[in-house]
């Protein structure tokens, strides 16, 4: 009886085993077999490939996944986002120093000692004192003569008060001040009364000292319709003027002043000129400026007051010394530098209008981070640096402001606990290795 029951505990033990491993079985699937040449081939039990005859091999087996640490995790990464290497590593400076920054720009006129000498009065040019681009003037040099009848009408008026109203002291004030008006001088009004003849040629005369720039101007479409009064032969008397006596006021010669609107022409003897026709521009230049180009990236150093150094590439060795006076507080269409203005001395001497400079300012930064130069890499759209992570290093983007020797400044995408390689250059190839997620 005894051995009938060992077999029965025998046979229930056998049954519960294989009753278990069936369940575990069915837990875990069934192993799929394919073949490594062609994975279209799926069975279910080993066995050979009907294609080309290969072993099965087990595709897929069940069962419990690998965990996946933060160790692991930088293996899942593509290649092109870390970089495994074992390179000298540093972390970012919070300080404050003392950054230098280079400037590139041109000496221009300051254009409030740029004039304009426009015609007071129409006319004709008799004679022209004035012969070519940057001849220096003077204040109260002569420029050129003009016939205006205008100015002989005005002149006519003031010698016939003189004469017959000399009491009425307001009148003789009011045609001074037309003559005046009509760009006459004190001097030239004066002599008008003591000779008690007008002139039929008025002498203009330069308001201001420096240099003749442009003796081009444009001509005005109306100037063809300018009168003239053609003196008569002996004539002496404002009584013809005063009493529309005068003579007759032909039209100018055909093709003096017939150029359409807008058209440069060269000033000349015998040409035609409107009221408000500008005629030359003076420039003085004792007094210039420099304008600069600022990368937007190094305008917060800079403020008004800021010395700076300018240097002529020119002439070596030869420096001024200026102060930041001006910002533009707008950016040129299409570029990415800001202008800052600096005026130079009034007794510079090797400054030029036109001549390329360079200037070095120097500056005290506030607390910022600083990094070794060589530890940013500039990509072209974006500028990166490598930051340590878990044993390897990934790119991340950074932006970068004042330098100052070896090291550079850094404003956003680092912090002062971040580890990032001394050398970028050591991790690359290539710019297209480099793949940035922020």
């Amino acid at each position: 009886m005894r051995r009938y029951l060992n077999i029965l505990f025998l046979l229930t033990a056998l049954l519960v085993a294989a009753c278990s491993v069936e369940e575990k079985t069915h837990a875990q699937g069934e192993t799929e077999y394919t073949c490594p040449m062609h994975p279209q081939i799926v069975q279910n039990k080993p066995g050979t490939c009907p294609v080309c005859g290969m072993d099965l091999v087990p595709k897929t087996v069940h069962g419990e996944g690998v965990e996946i640490t933060e160790d692991l995790a930088f293996l899942l990464k593509p290649t092109t986002g870390t970089v495994v290497a074992s390179i000298t590593t540093t972390k970012p400076a919070q300080k404050a120093t003392q950054t230098t920054v280079q400037l590139d720009g041109i000496i221009t006129y300051d254009p409030r000692r740029v004039y304009t000498v426009p015609a007071r009065v129409a006319g004709r040019i008799e004679k022209l004192f004035v012969k070519y681009n940057f001849q220096p003037i003077r204040k109260g040099q002569k420029l050129m003569e003009v016939y205006s009848p205008d100015l002989i009408t005005a002149q006519r008026e003031l010698l016939y008060l003189v004469k017959a109203s000399p009491e009425d002291q307001q009148l003789i004030s009011s045609a001074r001040q037309k003559l005046q008006y009509l760009g006459a001088t004190d001097e030239q009004i004066n002599r008008l009364i003591r000779n008690g003849e007008e002139s039929y040629t008025f002498t203009l005369y330069s308001p201001y000292d420096g240099y003749v720039i442009d003796l081009n101007t444009a001509s005005p479409a109306a100037s063809t319709g300018m009168a003239a009064a053609t003196p008569a032969a002996g004539s002496g008397g404002g009584m013809d003027a005063m009493g529309g006596g005068g003579a007759a006021t032909p039209t100018p010669p055909s093709g003096a002043s017939t150029n359409p609107a807008g058209q440069a022409i060269q000033l000349r003897e015998g040409m035609y000129v409107s009221v408000g026709q500008p005629l030359v521009q003076v420039v003085n230049a004792e007094q210039l400026w420099a304008e600069f180009n600022v990368p937007a990236g190094e305008l917060q150093a800079l403020s008004k007051g800021t010395p700076v150094k300018i240097s002529f590439p020119q002439i070596p060795g030869e420096q001024l010394d200026g102060k930041v006076d001006f910002f533009q507080p707008f950016f040129d269409e299409g570029e990415s530098f800001a202008k800052v203005r600096v005026y130079l001395p009034g007794n510079a001497k090797l400054a030029m209008a036109g001549q390329l400079v360079t200037a070095t300012a120097r500056v005290d930064t506030a607390p910022a981070l600083w990094v070794p130069q060589a530890a940013v890499l500039d990509i072209g759209t974006k500028t990166v640096a490598f930051r340590k992570m878990n044993g390897v290093f990934e790119p991340v983007t950074v932006t970068t402001g004042a330098r100052a020797g070896h090291e550079i400044q850094i404003t956003a995408g680092l912090e002062q606990t971040d580890v990032i390689a001394t050398n970028a250059q050591f991790l690359v190839d290539s710019e297209s290795f480099i793949k940035v997620n922020n």
